[in-house]
């Protein structure tokens, strides 16, 4: 496979952009693209936007009622350019209602015509319902965005290391030899799983309404129009889902779908920052920060600038899995609501769903530099396989002692794993290559000859598929497009 130019991280802000700190969560974590998606400004432009859409799709179907001319004044006119969000702020402390203030702010800047025709037909639930849907999508596409970053770039470095040999784990002990970038394709595979899971989130569970107060289209029914299909074509011309049968809102479950694509996110996010940080440490010491951006290690500690810090980042990584996970919990328990509705799960879920995209895209963007920057320590990879005296190769001379096209008098399965156990354990303990102790047992050398048993038992090329793999996953998702 051919890389033309390296993929580079996407960052957090653009270049001389001035971060203002109240569009952060908690004034630290964020990126441009989800600050002008979250806050409460950019929410009241999400819920004017719907405002004026459903003047002209009531008009359109019903230009008897809504005049094509008012509802266009509507639409025009429903924004922030036209109206100050402090007089939306401050119509909201008279009323303790945002989408009353936002409408009474609306209705103070158009003719009044138009007037008359406000939230007609509508309950709040039909502007705040469909307002976040947009916001909930618009944020899946920055995260998906963000995510194809970070697997494309874990595309590149698995390409970069596919000839260097390495030593897998399992249960932390040394397992079998593989390649470095093959731990990698997992990784990669793993994120494209969490987007093809957002794409289905994105597809099915983005979810506006307009039913009124109970979901069974009341005014719509008094205004002597289908309120069916006027929900139907209301979501169509937003882009968004809706349910049938919706209560006051539609069910929270489908909130649960989206923080649940975040979670899931955060846990694949967790465990390639932990597999980076325990590349990184003094035990392992197969992966260097080669960022050349220096990071002090410790204010105690300063021999720890030799790594380029400590694994600060990878650890904020780790910090994103956890909060999600908290994130999940309280959105499932949300789904706890009585029919049609209460404000139990409001709250919650306009913190945790705007605090949680912010950090969410943060620490992606965070983990795609880590790995751009990560680098490989070769000749430590090649110790670590080398180390093993060999004995990780016992399960391939195993398979011949017990293969019939192999050997003229076959094993049974047990005699060689008991056999190979004790031969592999006896050459780690004393610390001899494993072929010298092969080559001195008749029971292996009556079946395997020299050459061929010199061949197996080196563990630099017992690598299995490990390339065939890296390539394929490569190959399929390098460069892919989620939601096109």
């Amino acid at each position: 496979m051919q890389i033309n130019e390296k993929t580079k991280p996407r960052p957090r802000f653009p270049k001389d952009y001035k971060v203002d700190s109240s569009t952060l969560a908690a004034e630290r974590y964020g990126t441009s693209d989800m600050g002008v998606i979250w806050g409460s400004e950019n929410t009241f432009e999400y819920s004017l936007k719907v405002q004026g859409q459903a003047a002209l799709t009531l008009s359109r179907l019903h230009p008897e009622i809504v005049p094509p001319n008012l509802a266009q004044e509507i639409a025009e006119k429903a924004n922030l350019k036209n109206i100050d969000p402090n007089r939306i702020i401050e119509l909201e402390e008279k009323t303790s209602h945002d989408v009353i203030a936002i409408n009474t702010a609306l209705e103070e800047i158009v003719s009044r015509e138009a007037g008359t025709h406000l939230n007609k037909g509508k309950t709040s639930a039909d502007t705040t319902q469909p307002a976040r849907a947009l916001q909930l999508k618009d944020s899946l596409e920055v995260i998906a965005e963000s995510t194809e970053n970070l697997r494309d770039i874990l595309i590149e470095k698995s390409i970069e290391w596919i000839n260097i040999p390495h030593m897998d784990t399992s249960h932390l002990y040394d397992a079998l030899p593989t390649l470095a970038g093959r731990p990698l394709t997992h990784y990669v595979e793993m994120l494209q799983s969490n987007l093809n899971f957002l794409k289905f989130v994105y597809e099915n569970s983005i979810i506006g309404k307009w039913g009124d107060a109970t979901g069974n289209h009341h005014s719509a029914f008094a205004l002597g129009i289908d309120g069916i299909n006027l929900q139907r074509e209301y979501c169509s011309d937003l882009g968004i889902g809706f349910m049938d049968a919706s209560a006051q809102i539609p069910g929270l479950e489908f909130e649960a779908d989206i923080f649940f694509s975040m979670a899931r996110l955060g846990e694949t996010m967790n465990n390639i920052a932990k597999y980076i940080a325990w590349g990184r440490s003094d035990d392992v010491n197969i992966f260097v920060n080669t960022n050349p951006k220096k990071k002090k290690g410790s204010s105690a500690m300063p021999h720890k600038d030799a790594k380029n810090g400590n694994p600060t980042a990878e650890e904020q990584v780790m910090s994103v899995r956890n909060y999600l996970m908290g994130n999940m919990t309280t959105a499932l328990a949300n789904c706890d609501i009585p029919y049609t509705r209460n404000l139990a799960a409001s709250s919650n879920s306009r913190i945790n769903l705007e605090d949680g995209f912010k950090f969410l895209d943060h620490g992606i963007r965070r983990l795609a530099s880590i790995s751009y920057w990560i680098g490989l320590n070769e000749d430590r990879c090649k110790e670590r396989v080398l180390r093993s005296f060999g004995v990780v190769t016992s399960q391939q001379v195993m398979t011949y002692l017990t293969d019939h096209r192999r050997v003229s008098n076959p094993m049974t399965r047990s005699e060689a794993h008991d056999l190979m156990g004790e031969l592999a354990t006896y050459a780690w303990n004393e610390k001899i290559q494993f072929i010298d102790v092969l080559l001195k047992n008749s029971e292996v050398t009556s079946r395997i000859e020299e050459n061929v048993l010199r061949k197996i038992t080196n563990p630099l090329n017992y690598v299995g598929q490990s390339k065939e793999i890296i390539e394929k996953v490569a190959g399929k998702y390098y460069q892919s497009k989620t939601l096109e």
